[in-house]
């Protein structure tokens, strides 16, 4: 069996999946410990595969410990100029997150034509792919939980662990803040979607693509008539499969 590793800034998402690529098993880890715990620990595994962005440190220690503890090969997914069919847009491809790579190398495989993938995590990116794999660049702004919190900071205003969402005016500095963070994260979304239709619809309707932790979030309240939105979590999963086959 394959363990697959998404290492964000704050937490490792993995999952287990079969030769098959059947998934076994998945979850989320705050440190290594918990990690080995429940996956080296509980699975006969043949190989890893990474995707991080992280701070350097923390990969090398990740990748000596599966070697001298388990004997285990590490495959860690780098940015490539040209891969499976897409071609980075950025000048220097190196400075494109690997998550993001991963996430349009599955969404382009997936849609078989062009795509908008949206990843609400810490931040909100936005990525554009046309049919013939370019890669149209993007977007990078505060996520659903890093926009209050850099608003707030330094202030006097407590936010409510558990915001209640809406697109309406708020009533309080906290509510004023949640919903406008949210009109706007989804408008930029549909303003995106709005004038990318434009450049992107000459093969057809782009698909729009939703991942990340706030994907539902977003999703519930996104108004993008005439374009199909396809929510799958497992994307930058996905992606590891197709650059690290």
């Amino acid at each position: 069996m394959i363990l697959e590793l998404d290492i964000g800034n704050t937490r490792i998402k993995w999952r287990v999946i079969d030769l098959e690529d059947v998934v076994k098993a998945a979850g989320v880890a705050d440190n290594l410990q918990q990690l080995f715990d429940q996956t080296v620990r509980a699975y006969s595994l043949q190989r890893v595969r990474v995707a991080c962005v992280r701070a350097e440190g923390f990969l090398p220690d990740l990748i000596r410990q599966l070697h001298e503890q388990w004997g285990l090969t590490v495959q860690v997914a780098k940015v490539l100029r040209e891969c499976q069919g897409v071609t980075v847009g950025y000048s220097d491809p190196q400075k494109l997150g690997v998550d993001r790579w991963l996430t349009l190398l599955a969404a382009h495989r997936d849609a078989a034509g062009a795509a908008v993938i949206v990843d609400c995590g810490t931040a909100l990116t936005i990525d554009l792919v046309e049919a013939s794999g370019r890669h149209l660049g993007g977007y990078i702004v505060p996520g659903f939980r890093l926009s209050p919190e850099a608003l707030t900071r330094n202030t006097a205003i407590r936010l409510a662990p558990r915001p209640v969402w809406s697109l309406e005016p708020g009533n309080s500095s906290e509510d004023a803040i949640y919903h406008g963070t949210l009109v706007m994260l989804t408008a930029l979304v549909e303003k995106v979607i709005a004038r990318e239709l434009r450049q992107l619809s000459a093969c057809g309707v782009p698909v729009l693509y939703l991942t990340g932790g706030d994907a539902p979030l977003l999703r519930d309240f996104l108004t993008t008539d005439g374009v199909e939105i396809r929510e799958v979590p497992s994307l930058v999963f996905d992606g590891l499969g197709l650059a690290l086959p």
